[in-house]
């Protein structure tokens, strides 16, 4: 399996350039799973994140800004239980399945918990197949802890991305 670390500050365009490579894949013939996870604005803010599940194009709502007193919160975010385990259905099908490209947007502290995408990330490390590609968005500050939270001899050839983005065609 290769793997593909992207990586960059909030608002750097990471989920952007993953949909980007994904559809770049699927022009190419390459079979497309996972989930990625665009910011929601409401007037200029930021109040959430959607779920798209790569595979179909399924979009829902996968957080929002919590109201005091909401739970299950991660941070300022109400997560939707029931879109959580949908990405993890869609990330964990696409890899049992053998598509191609499989991404995760994005593994951050809820994961290091062993909550969110963790169970899918788990899975594609543990199930890593031959000329799949494994794309992982996570926060710059937690890149060097991936192997420990989550140990796989994957990690130590994946190659690293960050803005600025480089071109599609390069890949």
């Amino acid at each position: 399996m290769n793997l593909l670390i992207v990586s960059g500050a909030r608002g750097e365009g990471k989920t952007t350039f993953v949909r980007r490579f994904a559809a770049n894949a699927t022009e190419y013939g390459r079979s497309v799973g996972g989930v990625v996870s665009p910011a929601v604005f409401e007037g200029g803010e930021r109040v959430g994140y959607d779920l798209i599940n790569l595979r179909d194009g399924a979009r829902q709502t996968l957080a929002r800004i919590a109201r005091p007193g909401e739970e299950p919160t991660v941070g300022a975010f109400r997560f939707a239980p029931a879109a959580v385990a949908s990405g993890v259905l869609a990330t964990s099908s696409a890899v049992r399945d053998g598509l191609d490209l499989i991404a995760i947007d994005e593994v951050g502290p809820w994961e290091f918990r062993g909550e969110g995408w963790a169970p899918a990330l788990e899975e594609a490390l543990r199930n890593a197949r031959a000329g799949q590609t494994l794309i992982v968005v996570v926060r710059p500050s937690l890149i060097d802890e991936l192997p420990e939270r989550f140990p796989s001899p994957i990690w130590e050839d994946a190659r690293r991305v960050s803005p600025p983005w480089p071109a599609l065609n390069e890949e």
